[in-house]
C-alpha cells in the first residue's frame, strides 16, 4: 500500500510536470507501477563475481601519454 504522504508528492509532480490531475486511484496505480519498477532497476544481480579475465585489456600503445 502507498502512502498518503507519497501519493500526494506524486500528484503533484505529475501535474507540474504533464499539466494532468491524478485521481487518488489513478495515482495509486501509477504510483505503485512506478516503485515497482524502481524496486527491480534497483535490485543488485545475485552472485556477481568479476573474473580477471573478464576484465578489458589496455595495451600500453592504445594510452595517452
Amino acid at each position: 500500500m502507498v502512502s498518503t504522504e507519497f501519493l500526494d508528492k506524486f500528484k503533484k509532480l505529475y501535474k507540474d510536470k504533464y499539466n494532468i490531475i491524478l485521481s487518488d486511484e489513478e495515482a495509486t496505480r501509477l504510483g505503485t507501477h512506478f516503485l515497482n519498477l524502481m524496486k527491480i532497476l534497483i535490485k543488485p544481480k545475485p552472485n556477481t563475481n568479476i573474473n580477471q579475465e573478464d576484465e578489458p585489456v589496455c595495451l600500453e600503445s592504445e594510452v595517452e601519454r
